[in-house]
């Protein structure tokens, strides 16, 4: 255990230490801060609209006026959701990308590999180290928005949103260790590190927009006129294609559930955190399973592979 936990201290201060991983953090956290105020901007300006919707009316002698639009709270955040899923991922990409390789670029896994340790160990320390970096990430960017969101809105989260809160920046760790452990397992296969990294950006490309796309392509649209704003909105409408589709992107899956987490789908806005996770149960898998398998794919590289 000692071992292990050397080996995860050892990960955490080399991500730390690497200029270019220091960057995409950085632009990570800067966006997820600048998202708040988008999303503060964004219902402030519908609710001004219906505000003037409102006087116009009062100055016709309307007396009926259009339902008020409905906003909650957590939404204001959901801009997060994008920056996550597609930022954090390449964050993840690049942290596990270097476990492997940048140990055998420096010379140094040959070392690692001579001394008293197995090798589902090293695996363990890699793993316990990318999943302390990006934990300690993504608390440091929970502070942020938290603070940011009762400053700029003027509303304090109440116990249910705090919940739905740390169950979306729980499920984004887990989101984001499927892509860890995903480049992780290529980095222990290809010796090749400029192909190892590459094949990880098509693998993220074709799952965050190519299969998103697909599946976007395949649904139905309804047309609703919105009265506060008196534009109209194409509303999709999800078919059995299209969601099967969606079954083969866990990005989808993710932003689904935070959806639901962050109260940007009105349907589910008041209910219960545990029947949130209930309903996406499927979803949940679907981005869970991959990441166990492919991890354990990885355990058994790393016992087989010749590390050098």
């Amino acid at each position: 255990m000692k071992a292990v936990l050397t080996l995860a201290q050892k990960e955490v201060m080399a991500a730390f230490r690497d200029k270019i991983f220091l960057i995409i953090v950085g632009l990570f956290v800067l966006l997820s801060i600048v998202s708040v105020y988008i999303g503060s901007s964004t219902k402030n300006a519908e609710m001004q609209a219906y505000q003037n919707i409102v006087e116009l009316l009062k100055a016709q002698g309307k007396v009926i006026f259009p339902t008020p639009p409905e906003i909650f709270p957590l939404s204001i955040l959901q801009n997060i959701i994008t920056y996550v899923s597609m930022i954090g991922a390449v964050v993840a990409i690049f942290l596990g990308y270097e476990a492997f390789n940048g140990e055998r670029n420096q010379g140094t896994l040959k070392l690692i590999a001579t001394r008293a340790i197995y090798r589902d160990q090293i695996v363990t320390g890699k793993l316990l180290g990318g999943g302390m970096v990006l934990g300690l990430l993504l608390g440091i960017i929970l502070i942020f928005n938290l603070t940011l969101f009762i400053l700029i809105s003027g509303l304090s989260p109440d116990i249910n949103e705090i919940i739905r809160l740390l169950t979306f920046f729980m499920l984004a760790l887990i989101y984001l260790m499927f892509f860890y452990t995903t480049t992780l397992f290529v980095s222990i296969k290809t010796n090749n590190s400029e192909f190892g990294f590459l094949l990880m950006m098509v693998v993220w490309i074709t799952l965050s927009f190519v299969v998103p796309q697909l599946a976007e392509s395949q649904r139905s649209f309804a047309y609703t006129l919105n009265a506060t704003a008196q534009t109209v909105t194409q509303v999709p409408t999800d078919t059995l294609i299209s969601r099967t589709i969606e079954l083969f992107s866990p990005t989808v899956q993710f932003q689904n559930i935070s959806k639901d987490l962050l109260q940007v789908t009105s349907e589910t806005a008041t209910i219960a955190v545990w029947k949130i996770l209930e309903k996406k149960a499927g979803a949940l898998v679907n981005i869970l399973l991959p990441g166990i398998v492919l991890l354990i794919m990885s355990y058994r590289a790393a016992q087989k592979e010749e590390v050098s």
